[in-house]
């Protein structure tokens, strides 16, 4: 999975353009940095309330990272150019896209960081919704996976779903302590362990909403 001089260039400059737009805009806090696993394979999971929060976190992270993002951006000429060169990867919604899923372990397993939002899509009403269970098809029995909970407040006030315009409101992204999951030696059926591990993650994003008192 072998990143390109020019590509890592490309990421650099917008990351730090990102940077100064969220501290200007939303006096952006990140709280918890120095929990980021330096290497290894690393995937992280976060609320999602507004298209602010991949940029938000990619900010946050001191290392570069992947992102999922739906198929229909890729048909787009310029877009699709900018995102894919910046570590974006295509997936289908409306189901478990296999492939997508697929790819995204081969990632992991290579020791590359991804960020996932595994609710699916953005909330309606600021709320952490129910955990899907692709996220974890994605992290089960990866050698040394670290899981990374992010909880990103604020972004649902600055560009909540249906608008187009952003809030300056103060944005804080709080990142928790990385944990492992695996299947190995887990005496239950396959369903019964997705539905507990999904749980797990939802109780791993809620945990620091309720440490940033909201």
């Amino acid at each position: 999975m072998a990143v390109s001089a020019m590509n890592k260039i490309l990421y650099d400059i917008i990351l730090k353009l990102t940077l100064l737009i969220c501290k200007i805009l939303f006096r952006v806090r990140r709280i918890g940095m120095e929990n980021v696993p330096r290497e290894g394979g690393l995937l992280i999971i976060s609320n999602h309330a507004s298209f602010l929060d991949p940029p938000l976190v990619a900010v946050s992270m001191p290392r570069r990272i992947h992102f999922l993002a739906k198929e229909e951006l890729f048909h787009v000429p310029i877009l699709s150019w900018l995102i894919t060169r910046l570590g974006t990867h295509p997936v289908r919604r409306g189901g478990a896209d296999r492939k997508a899923i697929e790819d995204a372990r081969r990632l992991l397993v290579s020791g590359e960081s991804l960020l996932l939002f595994p609710e699916g899509t953005r909330t309606i009403d600021g709320n952490l919704q129910e955990i899907k269970h692709g996220a974890i098809m994605m992290a089960t029995n990866i050698d040394n996976l670290s899981i990374l909970p992010v909880y990103i407040d604020g972004s649902f006030h600055a560009l909540p779903k249906g608008k187009k315009i952003p809030r300056p409101v103060k944005i804080t992204v709080r990142i928790g302590e990385p944990f492992k999951i695996s299947q190995k030696g887990v005496a239950l059926p396959k369903k019964t362990y997705y539905e507990s591990t999904s749980v797990l993650f939802h109780e791993k994003i809620e945990q620091l909403k309720i440490i940033s008192g909201k």
